[in-house]
């Protein structure tokens, strides 16, 4: 997983409970050290081990973990990436972004197969007005998070809208299929 990933959730942890607890967080995951680099791919499972032992830290199920993270993510991103949202004028247009966004984050990464794994885990499917779908391939199975995300950029937009997510790889399918429908965006 790309290291911004980690990353935003490491400096929270960190800031506001201190660095002994992410280093408890990191031990209980069974990790020895953990990745900030936000241009490096890191193992998978360990970021999962990490986000599963942070949720039992902070007493939060998944689906809680995955809404402040989603909160989180945006208050990062937006401080640090602000052109990400002054490009979009709507959450439909912010998401309809979202996998250029993945893949220019992770085109730091050297290794050309690693590079391609990120860039390829999000696809436009269709786009129409009010209407986006998304693919998502990859093996750590975070829809979850997109659907904390689309809730958060929804609420970032002042917007309102659906999301349906019909595959999943929870369910059997290759990979996670996401149709979403988006209210009429307020004036600026």
């Amino acid at each position: 997983m790309i290291g911004l990933i980690q990353r935003v959730l490491i400096d929270h942890i960190e800031t506001r409970y201190g660095a002994s607890v992410v280093d408890s967080i990191a031990a209980q995951a069974g990790l020895v050290s953990l990745g900030r680099r936000i241009d490096v791919d890191y193992d998978d499972a360990d970021t999962l081990a990490f986000f599963a032992a942070a949720g039992d830290y902070l007493q939060l199920d998944h689906e809680a973990l995955m809404a402040l993270y989603a909160d989180l993510f945006v208050k990062w991103t937006r401080r640090h990436y602000p052109m990400f949202f002054s490009m979009a004028e709507s959450a439909q247009a912010f998401l309809t972004r979202q996998p250029a966004i993945h893949a220019s984050i992770g085109a730091g990464i050297r290794d050309p197969e690693l590079r391609g794994r990120v860039s390829d885990k999000f696809r436009i499917v269709e786009q129409a007005p009010s209407r986006l779908v998304v693919a998502y391939r990859s093996g750590n199975g975070l829809c979850s998070l997109y659907h904390a995300l689309f809730s958060r950029i929804l609420e970032e937009y002042a917007q309102t809208g659906t999301i349906v997510e019909t595959q999943c790889r929870h369910r059997g399918d290759d990979g996670c299929r996401f149709e979403m429908t988006f209210g009429e965006a307020p004036a600026p």
